[in-house]
């Protein structure tokens, strides 16, 4: 086969509040501090140099505490919520954002942020279908959300989405009907990604990315493949076309794993032109 089936993907777990720190530059935030905390009221971890103090302190303890929230990664300051566009008191965590509501009544006068709803608005720009099926997704600005792109694409049966992700004209690219044909006992697969290495030239950039693909096929049985995958772009102000910087896919292989190696090493094996 040369490429399988199906993403089922759950990327959006103990990075979270990371993810948000990065896209706060996008939601207008004011980088400015909310409050003078009482230093007998804080607790400051060594682990990543910054305090908690209060509200927020007292809602860390009661809430789970280092499992449920980490380690803080901010100190507090007012943000301007990408959801409703007011300014909220607002400190990052590992695994959550804290806002501070002094209009509602404790307990509910620390809430966390509404992180779920902020990243499907940034990824799934569709929402999710009533039906349970897998939602739209599309970014082809990275090597490894064009990997998850493409097997969206796939998994969601769009086949000609997915085939117009392929580099016009490059070698050993399959015809359509062979493409599809492909997939004809494949129903899903899980997908992880090796180091990304990319090399530049004449204007244009090349990215190698090792893949391991674990597929179910129609009979219940599972598969596991080691893939790799060869993408290419155009630099920024070669093309006048917007579509020649985001990424598309030159060649990929997929061998099938028999020995049960560990993913790990799979991963590490060498992949490129």
């Amino acid at each position: 086969m040369y490429h399988i089936n199906r993403i089922q993907r759950t990327a959006i777990s103990a990075v979270l509040g990371a993810i948000v720190v990065a896209a706060g530059a996008l939601s207008g935030a004011l980088l400015t501090h909310a409050q003078t905390p009482n230093p007998n009221d804080c607790r400051t971890f060594p682990e990543t140099g910054f305090q908690v103090c209060g509200k927020f302190l007292t809602y860390w303890d009661s809430h789970g505490g280092l499992a449920q929230q980490g380690y803080p990664i901010s100190e507090t300051f007012t943000e301007n919520s990408p959801l409703d566009g007011k300014p909220y008191t607002v400190q990052y965590f590992e695994r959550a954002v804290f806002e501070l509501h002094p209009e509602n009544q404790p307990p509910y006068d620390v809430l966390l942020s509404q992180l779920g709803t902020f990243v499907a608005k940034q990824k799934y720009t569709q929402g999710f279908p009533a039906d349970g099926s897998v939602p739209f997704y599309e970014d082809r600005t990275d090597p490894i959300t064009f990997i998850e792109s493409f097997y969206n694409a796939i998994n969601r049966k769009e086949y000609e989405r997915a085939y117009s992700y392929f580099q016009p004209g490059a070698p050993d690219v399959p015809s359509y009907d062979d493409f599809v044909a492909g997939y004809a006992d494949t129903t899903s697969v899980i997908f992880y990604t090796g180091k990304v290495s990319v090399d530049a030239g004449a204007g244009n950039l090349y990215a190698s990315l090792p893949t391991v693909l674990v597929a179910t096929h129609t009979d219940g049985s599972v598969h596991t493949y080691a893939a790799c995958y060869i993408l290419h772009r155009t630099n920024a102000g070669i093309d006048p076309d917007p579509d020649a910087v985001l990424w598309k896919l030159q060649k990929g292989t997929a061998t099938e794993d028999t020995a049960n190696t560990p993913i790990a090493t799979l991963l590490a094996e060498p992949c490129g032109p």
